[in-house]
């Protein structure tokens, strides 16, 4: 038997990044806003979830508008330009945990972690897509798992799909994680007008007023 190419089609792409100053400024004005509990799953999320207008935030926000422009141009080599819509904070303490779920009404989305003991749980993303029937592997890899456990590290910033299905297992320490998330869209003109695609919201936006 002779052996040909295996494809990897449609391959899904999660990107990090390393913010490389300290984000001990950060982390002191984020512990001091305001937060409201999550009451299905334990954890806390910000009052405000558009922490991009916070001065102090100014910085650590500019290096994430930096790296949602290289993911679209390098990754999906787009020159449509995407702007946060959201931004909020994230706490989650011993005993919480993050159901799955993905961010409707985005494009890409990222986390940023602030805090992030290397001994919690990691991010999970799973298959959107998932098989009535399947074979049971000796091993996992790409193509068989239906879960992929990402570490988490205090100063990265992960941007994947928004339509990525992900979640965080049960913080089982004793150390509080918390984390920044942010959701996207373009604010230029989507699709074209011959193939009945075409949305442009500023246009819209013009035109009822």
């Amino acid at each position: 038997m002779k052996k040909e190419e295996l494809l990897t089609v449609f391959p899904t792409p999660v990107q990090i990044y390393k913010y490389e100053n300290s984000i001990e400024k950060e982390l002191k004005y984020i512990e001091n806003i305001e937060w409201k509990p999550q009451v299905v799953n334990g954890n806390f999320r910000s009052k405000d979830s558009y922490l991009t207008k916070h001065e102090s935030l100014k910085n650590i926000t500019s290096f994430f508008k930096e790296c949602i422009s290289d993911f679209t141009k390098n990754v999906y080599q787009s020159d449509q330009r995407l702007v946060i819509t959201q931004l909020w904070g994230n706490r989650n303490p011993k005993g919480s945990t993050h159901h799955e779920h993905v961010h409707p009404n985005s494009i890409v989305s990222g986390v940023f972690y602030l805090r992030q003991d290397p001994k919690l749980p990691p991010i999970q993303f799973s298959k959107t897509s998932q098989y009535g029937i399947k074979l049971d592997p000796k091993q996992y890899n790409h193509y068989n798992a239906e879960t992929f456990l990402l570490p988490c590290v205090a100063g990265e910033l992960i941007l994947f799909p928004s339509s990525l299905k992900h979640s965080v297992p049960t913080n089982q320490g004793e150390e509080e994680r918390i984390s920044l998330s942010f959701n996207t869209f373009s604010i230029d003109a989507l699709g074209s007008e011959e193939t009945l695609t075409h949305l442009d919201l500023r246009s819209l936006m013009h035109e009822s007023n």
